[in-house]
């Protein structure tokens, strides 16, 4: 007799692959679905509604299929998008672009999963070091990942409004003295 085995965990079935523009308005529902389930304890409604102004621009299209981006599944749902590319200083530094896990679908490890992949990633293209403008809501996350608080900032959306944002960054040895 043949037994199927269910999964012990939802990362046990996640799968991560690249994302395309088929599912860009997926992608688009789970990143303003995510920040805005997570933003309200940070950030005033009117930054809110300019995020997911932004989310649903073409400008943020072009920054999904512009660089890496990539989506992870459970089955049949899109559970999380990422992205990441060149970072400021356009040197040895690769800047995690977008990162949000459905709220669905929070706390299972999701969000490190694909985090560590788009590390994996990026080292694999040649970069030693990963840095990114986490919102508010996710500094604790990446702070978890071992990334070290650089400054805080804003981020400009092309609406003009500002959102506030941590300069986060992350080497291999993570050290700060490293990083000022």
């Amino acid at each position: 007799m043949h037994v199927s085995r269910t999964p012990d965990s939802l990362i046990q079935l996640l799968e991560i692959r690249p994302l395309g523009v088929d599912e860009l308005s997926t992608a688009r529902y789970v990143v303003g679905a995510a920040f805005q389930r997570s933003a309200k304890d940070y950030y005033s409604a009117s930054e809110i509604e300019a995020f997911a102004d932004f989310v649903r621009s073409p400008h943020f299209g072009d920054i999904l299929l512009g660089n890496r981006a990539y989506c992870a599944w459970v089955g049949s749902e899109m559970v999380a998008v990422g992205a990441w590319g060149v970072g400021e200083a356009q040197g040895l530094t690769a800047r995690i672009l977008t990162l949000f896990v459905h709220p669905l679908f929070g706390n299972h490890g999701l969000g490190t999963r694909l985090a560590d992949y788009i590390a994996d990633d990026a080292r694999a293209a040649g970069f030693r070091a990963l840095e990114t403008s986490a919102t508010l809501c996710a500094a604790g996350f990446f702070e978890r990942l071992g990334y070290v608080a650089v400054r805080n900032g804003v981020w400009r959306l092309p609406s003009g409004r500002e959102l506030p944002v941590v300069s986060m960054r992350h080497t291999a040895d993570a050290r700060a003295d490293l990083l000022h």
